[in-house]
């Protein structure tokens, strides 16, 4: 008797834990990013391919949110970018406004929103990128917690702060890849170019100005992640994503 009611638990048990890993509520949850980094990279540029490569060495690092963001400037050389988004254009403008850059320029890096400086040279890409790991997050910086459940929504939760920053919260849909794209035109004729953590689109969620507060959108995937960002293209101050083994 106790024997059929310990097997009937059991049985029981291995029910409800497989009813909670249904594919409609299994999740993952997305870890803290140290660093984020930007690369605003086109296909009809010369030093590109080689920045879309440094792109992918940041990205196998532990920790580190490293994005891609495609543009078209050089589009009329003979070759549009097969990625490019006005969205991306857009973000990479108010950079340049807000850090004084004279125009847009590819391959462009862009570190935690606060300094920038061209991937052409990977050494001085090195050099930036280690400076803002060793400074950190600034003090405003929030907890960031992200969570993408099995059908691709994903949900952020910002925590309060202990200043008076507003910030924006953006959403982003990336895939690690590596995607490669034979151009067939413009100076990059004949070669192969790989992308890495490309970005598919970037969507501002909501606002945060110090209090807790949590957004969800749908259909972020294949990878998710959060940026808690003063505006117009100022500091990023917390960022969390998920993420899978790049394949290399």
């Amino acid at each position: 008797m106790v024997w059929r009611m310990i097997v009937r638990f059991l049985v029981a048990l291995a029910i409800a834990v497989a009813a909670g890993l249904t594919p409609a509520h299994a999740q993952t949850e997305g870890r803290r990013a140290q660093m984020v980094v930007e690369l605003y990279t086109s296909q009809g540029c010369t030093q590109c391919p080689r920045a879309n490569r440094l792109l992918g060495m940041f990205s196998r690092e532990d920790n580190v949110l490293a994005l891609t963001f495609p543009v078209g400037i050089w589009d009329y050389l003979g070759w549009h970018d097969t990625f490019a988004q006005p969205d991306f254009a857009d973000r990479q403008r108010s950079y340049s406004q807000t850090m004084r850059v004279r125009g847009r320029f590819t391959p462009q890096l862009v570190v935690n929103g606060a300094r920038t400086v061209s991937a052409s040279d990977w050494d001085e890409a090195r050099a930036m990128y280690d400076d803002q790991k060793r400074a950190g997050w600034p003090a405003s910086a929030p907890d960031v917690a992200l969570t993408l459940l099995r059908n691709g929504r994903a949900r952020a939760t910002i925590g309060s702060g202990t200043s008076n920053v507003t910030a924006d919260v953006w959403m982003v849909a990336y895939d690690p890849g590596p995607i490669t794209v034979v151009i067939t035109g413009g100076v990059n004729r004949n070669r192969s170019i790989p992308h890495y953590n490309l970005v598919r689109w970037i969507d501002r969620v909501g606002t945060w100005n110090g209090s807790g507060l949590w957004a969800e959108r749908p259909r972020c995937q294949p990878q998710c992640a959060v940026i808690v960002q003063e505006p117009n293209g100022g500091r990023i101050l917390a960022a969390s994503y998920t993420s899978r083994p790049t394949r290399y």
